[in-house]
């Protein structure tokens, strides 16, 4: 099932350890709906705000930790991103749209409280951040712990508890500092496996069974001040997965910090990208293919950050393309390169690439020519294989000790 219009479709997981990464484990839990519904207190009625509110806007950048469950298993990072904050001319009632790293996109707004000294901010818990209507369940904010049961065997059971006893969660205001700061929750993604995935916090539950899609902790959100031209740091291509059809089901992942080249934050608003292949061929989102199911109106080359569509999510673009037969999509890698224009000035990243398949003129231009010493080969859990089969890492050892690894699929 591709894209639930709201987001990508998560359930509770197993995982298997994987020490020394952040992502770890490919087996999943069984949707056998152990249910926490008395917990997430969401309403029988479905009204998510999706049209910005009246009132002041402030745009913050996003820090802490989280961590996202998938079919796929779970990854443990920082947050990164933007946090818009609206608030309303009767000095007590804010709306924060988005306010999951992990939903970011979607543009919901859920309502909170600020309190008569301005100092904090109430949000109820139980408030819908995405739902698709065709199979009747969404995500709601619920506030609990994960946990991570040892099943031996290096395996081990993820679980999440609600606190049934909390109604809202919390922020601290701070004016002079520009912040807001989440209370009370708790957890590091620096702490060694398995306890890097245990944490307190803000979580995103699936309405119909419980089961956590996110749970984020140690956030702040910082104001964000006016646009300044900048660059922009490289942007971070994590997969490429080839369905080999034009389904709509080959997908590229990637990470964006809205950061500079220099650590400073960026205006989300001024922040474009656009997809690469090969010899820097510039890939071109054509109306006639894309418009109609992502809602625009004229050929795409620079998607805005955190746009929202059938194919576009803040992390992943799918591609109506395949590298199989006469006509492949690119035949060595694919890229990513970020443009932010402020006051009619435009600066780019580099163009970062993630090798897919086998390419030997690239590996004597990019090395220098510096001979290759050795290839090796990895299946997905780390262990080396003598014939390479489907996706496989290859390790490639030089005459002056370096190495590189790539993901190809053979």
């Amino acid at each position: 099932m591709k894209r639930l219009a709201l987001l990508m479709m998560c359930v509770a997981v197993a995982v298997t350890a994987s020490a020394g990464v952040k992502s770890q484990g490919n087996a999943y839990r069984p949707v056998d709906k152990m249910t926490h519904k008395a917990a997430l207190k969401a309403p029988a009625q479905v009204d998510i705000i999706y049209d910005q509110p009246e009132g002041t806007l402030v745009s913050y950048t996003r820090s802490g930790e989280y961590l996202t469950v998938s079919l796929y298993g779970y990854d443990t990072d920082y947050q990164m991103g933007r946090v818009k904050v609206v608030y309303a001319d009767d000095g007590q009632t804010v709306y924060i749209q988005d306010p999951l790293c992990y939903g970011e996109g979607v543009g919901a707004w859920v309502q909170g409280q600020l309190s008569e000294d301005g100092l904090t901010i109430s949000v109820p818990l139980g408030q819908y951040v995405s739902y698709n209507e065709e199979y009747n369940y969404g995500l709601v904010l619920a506030w609990g712990s994960t946990m991570l049961i040892d099943l031996g065997d290096d395996f081990y059971w993820l679980e999440f508890f609600a606190d049934e006893t909390k109604d809202a969660v919390t922020y601290a205001v701070d004016p002079d500092n520009g912040t807001i700061t989440m209370l009370d929750s708790e957890g590091s993604v620096e702490n060694p496996f398995p306890s890097n995935c245990e944490a307190t916090g803000l979580a995103g539950v699936w309405s119909d069974d419980g089961s956590v899609a996110t749970i984020e902790w140690n956030t702040v959100w910082t104001v964000r001040g006016d646009a300044v031209p900048a660059v922009p740091a490289n942007p971070e291509v994590t997969d490429f997965f080839d369905c080999g059809d034009v389904s709509g089901f080959t997908r590229m992942d990637f990470n964006i910090k809205l950061e500079d080249v220099d650590g400073n934050p960026l205006d989300a608003d001024c922040l474009t990208y656009s997809i690469f292949t090969d010899e820097d061929e510039l890939f071109t989102f054509d109306y006639a293919t894309y418009g109609l199911n992502n809602n625009f109106e004229t050929d795409m080359t620079e998607i805005p950050y955190g746009y929202s569509g059938y194919d576009f999510y803040l992390r992943r673009v799918y591609f109506y393309r395949t590298n199989e037969g006469d006509d492949p999509f690119f035949t060595w890698r694919i890229g990513m390169q970020l443009n932010y224009t402020v006051d009619g000035i435009t600066n780019k990243s580099d163009i970062v690439y993630l090798e897919v398949y086998p390419h030997s003129t690239a590996v004597s231009e990019l090395d220098g020519g510096k001979t290759i010493t050795g290839v090796s080969y990895y299946n997905l859990t780390g262990q080396q294989v003598a014939q390479p089969s489907g996706l496989t890492i290859k390790v490639t050892t030089y005459s002056d000790g370096t190495t590189t690894a790539t993901k190809v699929r053979l």
